[in-house]
């Protein structure tokens, strides 16, 4: 029977739609919690919520003296003389174009401890990724590249998938430009990240948002751990999370009011990743793909002979 050191593990999420048993105990194993089916409805408790609908962050007044404008009056013959100033309005702050995720309302998502071994720890099987951005931007970014609007928010590798829903479940509008499929969003409005596996396996899903572990708001790492996915099953994640019950939502908002912008990590703002690891024992990915994609007739034709040309010499 194999042991567990005592040196600190890593733990994992995993995705409460029909979890399966626990893996074997091994080395390097580790355990933690997924999220269950949600309510949709913002959670409460002692510590108070925000309404629903409503960000948690808001922007800070910048503070200092409003400059006026003084005009003088020519002075009378009694040596009196008047000053008169008009207020300038402050200017109005800029804000940076575009969309970033907010830390938003806390919702109800309940996880719990599984076992979970990775095949490789620092190398996912699969990558899907998705960007966003408000209908300006995406029509922008269509301009600069290559691209057709308007298609779903999805992106698919083989088995696996990724797609961005908004508040109803329904997935988002998009757009394929060039290589990359962008979601486009609306200020203010609450999205939420579906994950599909259509095969056989198991899978670890890391997630990011805006260059952000959805788990613990660090910067992403294959190295952090997940949610656990079970074969034909799908889940989403509706937030950062907060605690073993609790997320705060995911809401498109303005770059300066995002999460990343706030916390000074806004160099990865507008996109959202997925990385996917096979449980250790379990076929590769792409041998999955090769045996899925594998012809028992190759050759269908009778091919020419060797030095055959096409006039016939």
């Amino acid at each position: 029977m194999l042991r567990t050191p005592v040196a600190p593990v890593l733990l994992s999420l995993v995705a409460a739609a029909a979890l399966s048993g626990c893996a074997k105990r091994s080395a390097t194993d580790s355990s933690i919690g997924a999220p269950e089916p949600m309510t949709g409805a913002p959670a409460s408790g002692p510590a108070g919520t925000a309404a629903a609908g409503a960000a948690t962050w808001t922007s800070p007044t910048r503070t200092g003296a409003d400059e006026a404008m003084a005009s003088r009056d020519v002075a009378r013959y009694d040596g009196d003389a008047s000053v008169s100033a008009a207020p300038v309005a402050p200017m109005q702050e800029k804000k940076s174009a575009g969309l970033g995720t907010s830390y938003g309302e806390q919702r109800f998502s309940s996880v719990r401890s599984v076992r979970f071994r990775r095949a490789d720890m620092t190398h996912p099987d699969a990558l899907l990724s998705l960007r966003y951005n408000d209908a300006e931007g995406v029509s922008q970014m269509a301009h600069w590249k290559t691209g057709q609007y308007p298609q779903r928010a999805n992106f698919q590798s083989g088995a696996l998938a990724l797609t961005l829903r908004d508040d109803a479940g329904n997935a988002l509008p998009g757009a394929q430009i060039g290589s990359d499929v962008y979601a486009v969003g609306e200020a203010g409005a609450r999205y939420t990240i579906g994950v599909e596996n259509h095969s056989a396996q198991r899978y670890e899903v890391v997630a990011s948002v805006d260059g952000l572990d959805v788990i613990d708001g660090g910067e992403a790492d294959f190295t952090k751990r997940g949610y656990l996915i079970d074969p034909y099953t799908s889940f989403v994640i509706e937030g950062w999370r907060t605690g073993d019950d609790t997320v705060a939502a995911f809401r498109f908002s303005d770059m300066d009011d995002s999460y990343a912008g706030r916390t000074g990590k806004a160099r990865n703002i507008g996109v959202i990743g997925l990385a996917f690891f096979r449980e250790e024992g379990q076929v590769p990915h792409d041998e999955l793909r090769r045996r899925d994609q594998a012809d028992p007739f190759p050759n269908r034709y009778a091919p020419p002979p060797p030095g055959y040309r096409a006039n016939g010499y």
